[in-house]
């Protein structure tokens, strides 16, 4: 058996570190996509938070 050292070399399948970089496109509609999302996520926390309160308003009248 060899003692096997250093880098794992191109061909062994397994890479590691950085991804190779995206196209400034590609990148910029990521980047849009994930504010929207995140924008969304508020909206959706936010208007679950009005409903609720919205239930227990109206359950305490009963």
């Amino acid at each position: 058996m060899k003692e096997r050292r250093g880098r794992a070399s191109a061909a062994g399948g397994t890479r590691k570190g950085r991804p190779p970089k995206l196209d400034k496109k590609v990148e910029e509609d990521l980047i849009a996509e994930n504010q929207r999302l995140r924008m969304e996520m508020d909206y959706i926390k936010k208007l679950s938070a009005l409903v609720l309160a919205e239930e227990q308003k109206n359950g305490k009248k009963q």
